[in-house]
């Protein structure tokens, strides 16, 4: 499988945004946008896009920055420490003390930023730190370090108590739903169960005899992420990895959907660190080398018995199992397996750089439009407005009937060919929290 030279990102042109800004409430539009008639508009629109990309590019670092306090949360490569559970934040956000436990992981994570080491996870954390002007070589330095790892752990407590809270609120709307992370660092975590949402929806799109047998040729995966420390789970036992690309030429084989060697996947993101991870990935797989996953499965939960099939028949399709890293004794009751990836899968993926927000690939072929589009995790980062723009850019990236499949619902306007047509409900453990992936159809 080789991939195909695609057309360079451009800015949304304003004709495309016109109708999108005439149809929402003023008070759904940037402040700096409403009021303005059509020319001062057409005039202000570039400038407008420029900045906005800039700013929308600058919450990645606050992104990383909420990994980081997932690993301090979470990762067994830097302490002994026992790993904190999701019942100590949650009655953190009710309240509680911390518990002492997290002091002794901050003061961990801490120490291990101000030394010398290969644990690459922390490096990243130790170059954010330097950027931030701290040198943790120092005392003053390593208090500093400590300080802003309590802050930021602090976020994530906040976080859980404002969801905690949105559950519960009578007047929240779907649209707070949809959009509850738009003033949060753009993440680039992830995890295994998005692939498997992806897979559910792929075969109940093919039930429905909406995706035809062989049918899908060209993907594009918005936000593919990158494994550094989730929210769920946060193992750092093992090396980064992308795993949303993979998991879905896995599930399009699996369900017949694509040919076994027609299926080209292009990423879009605009994080150079998954966009330089997954192009040298791309630049081994030339040299002949394979891409091996690990995926491990976390026993503090009962996976529901789809989601653990899926995890056991995961890669079969494009590689094969072989010795999985073991996780350290601190890791919990963890089972793993890992897939050797052949090298012609890897090379069937084009990563781009991409804020599908502001920006679309032109000019497209019809040959080069895509069958299917994935955004997962990553359009609830924005609001309205911007979803609007982003569903724009996506349908004119989007063949005739093509399908974007998302687990954010969307304000569909007039003027986006774009139709919700179905949705498909997905659960992963034992846990009510599932997620619901919506299928959107060029019209």
């Amino acid at each position: 499988m080789a991939a195909t030279a695609l057309g360079a990102s451009v800015d949304i042109p304003f004709q495309a945004a016109r109708p999108i800004v005439a149809a929402l409430r003023p008070d759904l539009l940037p402040a700096d946008l409403r009021g303005k008639s059509v020319d001062q508009l057409a005039m202000l629109w570039p400038r407008w896009v420029s900045m906005r990309d800039a700013e929308i590019r600058a919450r990645l670092e606050d992104g990383d920055e909420d990994s980081i306090a997932n690993l301090t949360l979470f990762g067994t490569s830097f302490t002994a420490e026992r790993r904190i559970t999701e019942l100590e934040i949650s009655d953190m956000a009710a309240g509680k003390p911390a518990p002492a436990v997290l002091v002794a992981r901050i003061v961990a994570m801490a120490d291990a930023i101000a030394a010398t080491g290969d644990n690459e996870r922390v490096a990243f954390a130790r170059d954010i730190a330097r950027r931030k002007g701290f040198d943790p070589r120092t005392a003053a330095g390593r208090e500093q370090v400590s300080r802003w790892l309590a802050d930021r752990v602090d976020r994530i407590v906040d976080e859980y108590r404002r969801r905690a809270a949105a559950k519960f609120d009578p007047a929240a709307t779907p649209v707070d739903e949809a959009t509850i992370f738009r003033g949060r660092g753009l993440s680039s975590d992830t995890s295994i169960f998005p692939g498997f949402a992806i897979e559910q929806t792929l075969d109940a799109l093919r039930s429905h005899d909406l995706l035809a047998l062989r049918s899908v040729r060209l993907v594009a995966i918005i936000g593919p992420g990158l494994d550094f420390a989730d929210k769920e789970e946060g193992h750092d036992f093992y090396p980064q990895q992308t795993l949303q690309p993979f998991a879905t030429i896995d599930s399009l084989l699996r369900l017949g959907l694509a040919a076994p060697s027609g299926v080209q996947v292009t990423t879009l993101d605009l994080s150079p660190r998954v966009n330089d991870h997954i192009e040298s990935a791309v630049a081994r797989a030339r040299r002949g080398t394979a891409y091996v996953l690990q995926l491990p499965r976390d026993n503090r939960f009962m996976w529901t018995p789809f989601m653990a099939t899926y995890w056991q028949q995961f890669g079969d399709r494009i590689g094969a199992s072989t010795a999985p890293i073991a996780p350290p004794d601190g890791a919990g009751t963890v089972q793993t397996r890992a897939v050797r990836i052949r090298p012609e899968i890897v090379r069937a993926i084009t990563p781009l750089d991409l804020d599908v927000v502001l920006q679309r690939l032109a000019p497209m072929a019809a040959t080069q439009r895509f069958d299917v589009v994935i955004a997962t995790n990553i359009l609830i980062y924005y609001d309205v407005f911007e979803q609007s723009l982003a569903l724009d850019d996506i349908a004119s990236m989007l063949k005739p009937s093509g399908f974007l499949i998302t687990n954010t619902e969307l304000s569909t306007l007039p003027s986006i060919p774009m139709a919700l047509i179905g949705y498909t409900d997905v659960g992963y453990t034992d846990r009510p929290e599932g997620d619901r992936v919506f299928w959107y159809q060029k019209q």
